[in-house]
C-alpha cells in the first residue's frame, strides 16, 4: 500500500472499513529476577583503634571482611581525628578475616602515634603530568649600581736616563713582592 497514492488509499479503506482498532492491553507483571552480586567495595576502617608507624615501612591492620583489594591495590589510609595519613600498595588481603599489610608506604602526613581508627579507600588517581608552557619574557634590567671610591694613586720610579739633567717619570709602579 502506498500513503502516497490516493486510489491505493481509498480502496484499502473501503475493503477495511468495519475493521476495530485492537486495544493495547498490558499482561500480568513477571516474577522478579534474582539479586546481582554485589560491586567491588574498598572503602572500610580499622575494626579497632589501633598504633600504627607507617615510617617502618609496613604496617599491619585489621579491616572490614569481604572487600575487593588484591596484591598490588594502592590505597589511602588516614585517619579522621588527627587528619594523619599516607599512600601505600596491599601486598596481603585475607577477605575472611579482614587482615591487611600495606607497604611501600609514600606521601606520609601528620604524627602517628596515638591509637586512633584509620579509614583506608582507594587513592584519587595522580594524571598525566601536561606539557611545559612556553618561557615567560626576559624581565628588565636592573638600575646600574653605584661607582666606588677611587682608589689611591700608585708611587712612580723617576728615571734620569744617566743625565742628571733630564728625567723621566715612569709609573704607576706596582710592588711586585721582595726580589731575591
Amino acid at each position: 500500500m502506498s500513503r502516497t497514492n490516493p486510489a491505493i488509499l481509498s480502496s484499502f479503506l473501503q475493503i477495511y472499513s468495519n475493521a476495530v482498532p485492537v486495544e493495547a492491553g498490558t499482561g500480568p507483571t513477571g516474577v522478579t529476577g534474582p539479586k546481582g552480586l554485589p560491586g567491588d567495595k574498598y572503602s572500610s576502617q580499622t575494626t579497632s583503634a589501633v598504633t600504627i608507624n607507617p615510617g617502618g615501612g609496613s604496617v599491619s591492620i585489621i579491616v572490614s571482611t569481604g572487600l575487593a583489594y588484591i596484591y598490588g591495590t594502592p590505597v589511602y589510609v588516614i585517619s579522621t581525628a588527627s587528619n594523619s595519613n599516607f599512600t601505600g600498595t596491599i601486598v596481603y588481603y585475607n577477605t575472611n578475616t579482614g587482615a591487611m599489610v600495606i607497604q611501600n608506604i609514600t606521601a606520609i602526613t601528620g604524627t602517628f602515634g596515638a591509637s586512633e581508627i584509620y579509614d583506608i579507600n582507594l587513592p584519587g588517581f595522580v594524571g598525566v603530568t601536561g606539557p611545559t608552557g612556553p618561557t615567560g619574557p626576559t624581565g628588565p634590567t636592573g638600575p646600574t649600581g653605584i661607582t666606588g671610591d677611587v682608589g689611591p694613586t700608585g708611587g712612580a720610579i723617576v728615571f734620569d736616563g744617566g743625565d742628571p739633567a733630564t728625567s723621566y717619570l715612569i709609573g704607576p709602579v706596582f710592588d711586585c713582592g721582595a726580589v731575591t
